[in-house]
């Protein structure tokens, strides 16, 4: 038995007539027809006599109709209660952030969703790119926001900004006495660098490597916070993204583009690509690319 069916044989219980109930569905008349024999024979009993003018129910047709009705009724109330809950924003979204990016966006697109979703729950995880891709192949996130590549056949990546990554050095020990530096002088200076382990320390290093630079790493370090600290002090220069910039208020770091050679890293949301994604899910992504420092 099919909801189809059943509609069919209400619309041909309430007009009396196979060709109304078939205008009535927007269907061939026969197509109808062969329906209902369908969900007669399925039934075992005829659901209707046959006259010359106009149909009738037979007794078991009318033991149907209020419960077909009835089915009906609860489906339109079924879609109708998705489509309002989808509409009112209701739902759980879990989503998850590498610590790279996480400081600079995190924090006002939480603020940002709560404001637009207040009847969504939202749950939030901060972890590494090789977790973040875990949990979504576990099914325990929904969407993570990470830095591409991501080589995995079963999760789809949206790309949302490219963002360059700027030369950071103290302003008050600044060991860069010009206002621009070559991509070639990185080595002649002290290095600080990111740990591998994140992917953005991962692409500075293969963008040293590209340009044949051997850094003279004298601290790598798991947190870009310490980075950024380092930094201040003087202990060196290093590679960081242009959001850090754009969120330092200490003024007590340059920051400097590089000439001959552009640093930069995509962001990226990615999901799993054999589930649907839902309606807050699409939303969160559009709000983490708005809100990303510009």
């Amino acid at each position: 038995m099919e909801i189809h069916q059943l509609t069919y044989f209400v619309a041909v219980a309430e007009t009396g007539s196979f060709s109304r109930a078939a205008e009535r569905c927007n269907i061939a008349q026969p197509s109808l027809s062969q329906q209902i024999q369908k969900l007669e024979q399925e039934l075992g009993e005829p659901l209707f006599d046959r006259l010359p003018r106009k149909v009738v129910l037979t007794d078991a047709g009318r033991t149907l109709l209020p419960r077909a009705i009835n089915i009906l009724s609860d489906l339109h109330d079924i879609k109708h209660t998705l489509n309002q809950n989808a509409d009112a924003g209701h739902g759980l979204l879990n989503v998850g952030f590498i610590p790279t990016i996480a400081p600079f966006v995190l924090p006002r697109a939480i603020k940002r969703f709560s404001e637009e979703f207040p009847n969504a729950r939202l749950t939030v995880q901060e972890d590494l790119t090789e977790t973040i891709v875990r949990n979504l192949l576990d099914g325990k996130l929904d969407v993570g926001i990470t830095s591409m590549p991501i080589h995995h056949r079963l999760i789809r990546t949206e790309e949302l900004l490219t963002e360059p990554l700027l030369v950071a050095s103290s302003k008050q020990n600044d060991c860069i006495t010009r206002t621009t530096i070559h991509v070639k002088e990185l080595d002649e200076f002290p290095f600080i660098a990111l740990s591998e382990m994140h992917c953005l320390g991962e692409q500075v290093q293969s963008f040293c490597h590209r340009q044949n630079l051997e850094l003279k790493i004298v601290c790598d370090t798991s947190q870009l916070t310490t980075v950024k600290n380092c930094v201040e002090i003087g202990l060196g220069l290093s590679l960081v993204p242009r959001a850090l910039a754009l969120s330092d208020t200490s003024q007590r770091v340059n920051y400097r583009p590089l000439n001959g050679a552009v640093p930069q890293r995509k962001i990226a949301a990615a999901t799993h690509a054999e589930r649907t994604q839902s309606f807050l899910a699409k939303k969160f992504i559009e709000i983490v690319k708005a809100e990303y420092p510009a």
